[in-house]
């Protein structure tokens, strides 16, 4: 399975140059490496003290960075494997860490930070291939840390507003979604694990 349809026209110029890059002179640091074919890469920087890297090893990979507004951004997002699909989207004027790593092929990952207080931090780890994870934090102290280990898992989860906490782990194939949305000041571990295909 490959996400074609969620990169668009822009495959087309990723296989003749590979990388895109836009960015601001003062943006503070924006770098990407890739190794394989057809892989495509974008880095959007709007204003200073915003640090971006993207590394991707495989095949028909597109991974995206856009950070916006005032706050000092900091993101990390890695692939190593083929037709994996990830984009990080940081807006506000608070600070907000991203970390994104898949191993594996045909991942996705929808990953959205909006912080204007004093910070959001994620982390999203992917081992396996099919998987699939949509994360909107949006507020003053959100974290969460997302693990998924194994094929065609999904993951949803949206916090909203104030100090949440998510950490939710997923061993085995094939799991539920849990959907799951927080507003306030929760906090919430769970694990699910089993072999079940």
């Amino acid at each position: 399975m490959t996400f074609s349809s969620l990169k668009g026209s822009r495959t087309l110029a990723a296989a003749a140059f590979g990388l895109f890059l836009i960015a601001p002179a003062q943006a503070q640091d924006a770098f990407v490496e890739q190794i394989g074919t057809f892989n495509e890469a974008e880095i959007v920087q709007s204003t200073p003290n915003q640090d971006a890297t993207i590394t991707q090893d495989g095949a028909s990979n597109f991974a995206e960075i856009e950070q916006r507004d005032g706050g000092a951004r900091e993101a990390t997002l890695g692939q190593d494997g083929d037709d994996n699909f990830a984009t990080v989207l940081q807006l506000g004027s608070g600070a907000t860490t991203a970390s994104v790593t898949q191993t594996g092929d045909s991942n996705v990952v929808l990953f959205g930070q909006n912080d204007t207080g004093i910070g959001s931090i994620g982390e999203i780890v992917q081992s396996g291939s099919g998987n699939f994870v949509d994360l909107i934090q949006d507020g003053d102290d959100n974290q969460a840390v997302l693990t998924q280990n194994g094929d065609n898992n999904i993951m949803t989860a949206t916090q909203l507003n104030s100090g949440n906490r998510l950490e939710w782990t997923q061993n085995g194939d094939g799991l539920s979604d849990l959907n799951i949305e927080q507003t306030g000041g929760q906090t919430m571990i769970i694990t699910q694990s089993h072999g079940g295909g």
